[in-house]
Parts: C-alpha cells; structure tokens; sequence
C-alpha cells in the first residue's frame, strides 16, 4: 500500500466490465486504489517483474491466464501479493476448496461485497504487518552482526559466561589465556582457566554477584588464571550482567590497555582482508565474501530493486577432472573456467567461487526471464568452451539454478539455498540446463501430516517396535530398543522422521512421546512379570528433552506401573543434546535421582562430540550407524571407530554400535571392545519381544 493509503491491485477477470465494477465498489467504500486489469499471462509476469502489489482480486473462472498459473508465476517470481478469488457457485463449498488449496488466502462469493470489503481489509494489514516485519528483521540481523563483528574483532577481551560455562569468548579473551582459536574456550568449564587455590574465591565471587543479579553493576575480578600450556597468568577482569544471544549471562571484560599492545599495520590489515575474501585458486570472491555480500545486499534493498542469484555447479567435476588431469591440474581446469565466466559478466555483476566446483554469480537489476536468458548463455558458453591443459583437452557442461533477490527476501541461507534447489532440478534432468526457483506446490501436504498426528493421537493409530541390542562381553543384560511408527489412512508405517517435524510444529511430539513411553512400561512390565529381566530403550525428542514436567511425571509412570525406574533407559540424539545442554544436563540429573539412565545416541558426528560428556551425565553411547556403515559397504578403514570406541572406554562409557548388516564386522567390533551391538544381521525390529538373548552371536 502506498504511503498515502491507496491500494497497489492487480485484477484477474475475463470481463472488464466486472473488473470496472470491482475498482468502484472499492471506491465507493472509501478504499482507494490503483487498479490494473491482467489480460495476459504474458501482461501478468511483466506487471509482476516491473511494479509493486499489495493484492490481487480474480475470477476462479478465469481463463487468461487461471488462478493456478497466476498463483504459479506469484511464487515463481518470489512477489509477496496475495490472490482473493470470487467464485458464483451458490450451492457448493468446492469453490472455496479449490481455490484454497491452489493457494488463494481467501475465497469469497462474487455478490458478496461486505465480506470482500471485510477480507481486504484484513489482507491488507496482514502485508503491511509482513513487510513491517521483514524491515525489523533485515534492521536486527544487521545490528546483530555489527555487533557481533564489534565482539569478534574487538581488542577488548570479552567472554560471557552462563551456570560456570563460557557461552562466548572472542580472539583477544582466547589470546589472554593462551589459546589459538576462541572456539577452544566455548563451553569450557570456567574453572579449568583458574589457579587450584583461586577457585574458592572464584566460586564465592561468581555465586554473590548472580544473587545479586542485575542490582550489582559492575565489579572488578583479579585472581591466578591458567593459560593453556599450564603457566600461570595475573588476570584481572570487570565483571556485568548483560544478555547474550537472548539468553541472561555474565560478562567478562579486560580493557585492551591491559593486554600486550599488538602492531596496527594498516598495509597489513588491507592485505588481510584482501586474502579473507578471496580464493586462492581461482583468484575469485569466496564463499565468506558472497554471503556477506548477500545479507548486506538484502538489508539495504528497496521498492522494485531486484538481484538474481545464479548458482553454477560444473557437471561430473568431480568424476571426470581428477581422472584426466589430477588434483593439480583440476586447479588449473578451475582457473580456466573462472575465466570464462570473468569474460561473460558485467562490471555491477560479482562472481564468486562458492564450493570445490561451484560457482555463485549476483546480477543486480535484471528480471527473471533475462536473468534465465543469462543462465542459458553461460552455460551454452561453457559447452563449447574447450579446456586445454598442457596439451590434453576436455569440454565441461554446467547446471545452473536461479533464485530472486528482491523485497520479500529476508535471509542469504535461504536465497542461496533456494538457487540450489534449482540446480539439483536440473541435475535431476542431465544438467547443461538452468532453472529458476519455484516454490514446491505441495506446501499444504505438511498441514494434512500435522492433522494426521493429531488424528493418531487421538484415535490411537501408533505402533511400537523392538530391536534386540546383543552383548560381545557375555552380558546378562536384555536390552531392546524401542521404535515408534505412526498408522496411516492405508494401514501403513510411516517412520517418525517423516511426522515428527509436523508433531513439532502443532506441539504434539510431547504427547507422541509420551505415548511412546506409557506403552513401552505397560508392554516391559507385562514381558518382566513372567520372570524376564528385559530393559528397553526409549527414544525422546528435543521438546520432550526441554520438559521441565517430564521428571515427575515419569515418576508417576514407573509407580503406577509397579515397574523398577532402572527397567528403562531414555536416549536423545547428540544434536538435540548439544542444542540443549543446559536441558539435557538437567534431564539426565533429573532422571539419575529416578535411578533411570540417560543415553545419546549417533553420537561422534559433531566436531567435539566429547565436550558433551563434560556436562551431561550418561550412562550408554549409541555410536552413530555411519561408522559401521563406511566399514561394510565403503571398505573404508575400521580405525576411525575402533579409535572411538576406545576413547568411549577410557570416560567409562557403556557403548552401543548399531548397523550391523552382515558378520564380516563382528571381529572388528570385538577387538575393539565395543559392549553392544544392533542391527538387521541380529533380527529387524519387530512388535514382539521374542529374541533368544542365549544364542551365540
């Protein structure tokens, strides 16, 4: 809407007659308006490419072009404009179905002005609130990154600190105390940084400065640090409470001028960044470079500016380069290519390399069919282009997705990504092609699954299955571990990581595990009263990891069921543990005073997987299945998991390796000490708790 209140409006209708009749009724009702009448779908996408919309009023029975190919172009071309249909049908809801699930926010009845007038209205303020709000996001995000920035490259040494972990330390707090890199310090123990016999009065000073909370202001700390080589160090710091990353923590500031002065060369420094921002093979921008670029471009977009993201993936680089040249000569295809693409862009344009064969290339000003055009060229220009390296020769294609860059983006991930998507469309379809982005139209399948959770949670449409988990060290101990699927429509299976994003999202996952967790101690209490000494594993969700309720209710559970609390042991994945720690630390104490045991499972893929153990008591280690995986199927080496495995043992964890597929594993999984083992080789989970734990593996 413009500034002085009139409606920007697009109308879609066969008759101009009715179109007219529309504008005046609108004008009648005091809502101004600036009106355009589509006659065309070529009319359509060029008024869509060149002005601003606030609405879009149309015909179900439109021809020329139909709602489904206008909604089509709308999502295609990334323009925030929402499509009311009218429909004549007096008897039926169809209408009103149809035009729903096409994407329509409304549909309304052709003579039925006061609900149209009613259903503007709230659309209207519904895109003023959305643009409101993506201005206030654009403004956030940069005043977070600045700040950020600030942070990171501040000579100040700061770090912040929450329940005695550091949350956050930048380069000059990690230089303080003699470390490399700050990501070292994040989620350290703040004590391991201080001197034997400071910690008391460290801990005393930490525990009456939070108590007094935001009421102590600013205190000075000085106490013996230890650095990371074990040397003793004077440190003396000012002490606040602030909030970092939404979350209430404690700020640790040494002024620079109580640091080592470090040399300002700004020769240097230019160089720095130069180098910060550039490839080195190609002698392009970077990965770094190009997002940076790309949220700075997205905040300071305005009005009809529109950019176009080309996301440029050589075709079989990786198959057929090395093969033909080797690792040295592949720089070298990769440096002719880049040049190729220097050749074909204009000066406003900027090229990156954004991956090992990948290119990104941001043309500003230029609408979505050109920007296709463009696309077209460079990759029929990479066709026939012939690579010539020390006299052998070889000829590339590439695909090529577009995404749009205007008004309505908000994020550089999701710009990039959406550029992505599009090339993997063209990949799909043999490359040496490009393709623009185009949102899938089976959005509304996410709000059918939610409906359908709630409808098996409702009508008790969940099943559960049991995987037998074997002893190698002639264990007496039966574990199973639990599976939960959901029942659809068909009497089908469908696995949890196909609905339990959509359980997330109504707030039902909670309720799905809950479930889960009643039937698994009504079934183990059952198998247990006839003499079984079975134990079952029990899968949890992040939302049901952060469920301060769970605790007690548990509690409740295993009493009423006259079940030992030890008979199960509750897992969470180590993504939705790191996420969570403070929960998850809170759990597992939680559940250690139930005298139940807490498990993580696909545990080693996260880059310091044992930092977790720091914090968050455990009991058994399910090892993630790809390592057992890369050993059958890749012929890779054990090393990586038999080295695991034993540094697992040496923090005296119950291990768990899953995946086993075949016995060719078995002797390796021995040697290593692993404790348990899983997997389709032992038995399929199934809905009875019948394997015979007394069977040689």
């Amino acid at each position: 809407m413009t500034s002085n209140g009139t409606i920007r409006l697009l109308i879609l209708n066969n008759s101009r007659t009715e179109a007219e009749r529309l504008i005046s009724m609108l004008n009648n009702a005091g809502r101004s308006n600036r009106a355009q009448h589509v006659e065309s779908e070529e009319a359509l996408v060029k008024l869509l490419q060149e002005q601003t919309w606030d609405l879009l009023i149309g015909d179900d029975s439109t021809t020329h072009p139909t709602p489904q190919v206008t909604i089509k172009h709308i999502r295609r071309l990334n323009k925030d404009v929402p499509v009311i249909l009218l429909h004549e049908d007096d008897e039926s809801t169809a209408a009103v179905v149809e035009g729903l699930k096409i994407g329509a926010v409304d549909v309304v009845h052709l003579d039925d002005d006061q609900h149209l007038l009613l259903v503007i209205q709230r659309e209207i303020a519904n895109h003023y609130d959305r643009q409101t709000k993506r201005i206030a996001d654009r403004r956030f995000r940069e005043a977070e990154r600045r700040c950020q920035q600030l942070l990171d490259s501040s000579r100040d040494a700061i770090a912040y600190m929450q329940d005695g972990l550091y949350l956050y330390a930048n380069e000059s707090f990690a230089e303080l105390f003699g470390y490399e890199n700050r990501d070292d310090i994040e989620c350290m123990p703040i004590m391991d940084m201080v001197a034997d016999k400071e910690q008391n009065k460290l801990k005393n000073f930490l525990k009456d400065f939070t108590l007094k909370g935001e009421d102590a202001g600013s205190s000075q700390l000085s106490f013996q640090g230890v650095k990371q080589d074990g040397t003793p160090a004077a440190i003396s710091l000012e002490v606040s409470h602030v909030t970092y990353d939404e979350e209430a923590c404690v700020q640790f500031l040494a002024r620079a001028s109580n640091i080592e002065n470090t040399v300002n060369n700004d020769v240097l420094e230019a160089q720095l960044k130069q180098i910060k921002s550039q490839d080195l093979v190609t002698g392009l921008f970077n990965r770094q470079h190009m997002l940076q670029l790309l949220e700075s471009t997205i905040d300071r977009i305005e009005g009809q500016q529109s950019l176009s993201l080309l996301y440029i993936e050589l075709d079989s680089f990786s198959e057929r380069v090395p093969k033909a040249f080797g690792v040295a000569g592949s720089d070298l295809v990769l440096s002719d290519i880049s040049a190729l693409l220097r050749g074909k862009i204009n000066p406003t344009d900027v090229l990156s390399r954004f991956g090992d064969s990948c290119f990104t290339l941001l043309i500003p000003n230029i609408k979505a069919d050109a920007a296709v055009n463009r696309a077209q060229q460079l990759c029929k220009a990479l066709e026939q282009h012939i690579i010539d390296v020390d006299g052998k020769t070889l000829q590339l294609t590439c695909s090529i997705g577009i995404s749009i860059v205007n008004e309505t983006s908000t994020k550089a991930g999701t710009v990039v990504e959406q550029a992505r998507l599009a090339m993997e469309k063209v990949r799909t379809q043999k490359g040496n092609a490009a393709f623009l982005f185009e949102p899938e139209a089976a959005a509304p399948a996410a709000r059918d699954l939610a409906t359908e959770v709630q409808f098996a949670l409702d009508n008790d449409k969940f099943r559960l299955l049991f995987q037998p988990i074997i002893s190698l060290r002639g264990s007496e101990e039966e574990y199973y571990e639990v599976y939960l699927r959901m029942i659809n429509e068909k009497g089908e299976d469908i696995s949890p990581n196909n609905f339990l994003e959509s359980a997330s999202k109504i707030n039902a996952s909670i309720k799905v595990d809950r479930w889960a967790i009643l039937e698994s101690i009504k079934m183990l209490s059952q198998h247990r009263s006839k003499g079984n000494k079975t134990k079952l594993i029990v899968n949890l969700g992040r939302q049901s990891l952060c469920d301060e309720t769970l605790v007690p209710w548990l509690a409740v559970a295993f009493k009423a069921a006259k079940l030992a609390p030890d008979a199960i042991t509750f897992q969470a994945d180590e993504v939705d543990v790191t996420n969570h720690l403070n929960a998850a630390k809170n759990f597992s104490q939680g559940l250690q005073k139930l005298n139940t045991h807490f498990s993580i499972t696909n545990f080693g893929c996260s880059l310091t997987p044992f930092n977790v153990l720091k914090h968050v008591p455990v009991t058994l280690i399910k090892i993630d299945g790809s390592f057992t995986t890369d050993i059958q199927h890749k012929n890779e080496s054990s090393a990586a998991l038999i080295h695991l495995i034993e540094q697992l043992h040496a923090e005296n964890k119950i291990t768990i390796v899953p995946f086993v597929e075949n016995a060719s594993v078995l002797s390796t999984l021995w040697q290593a000490g692993a404790h348990y083992i899983q997997g389709h080789y032992l038995q399929e989970p199934s809905q009875n708790l019948n394997y015979d734990f007394n069977m040689e593996t």
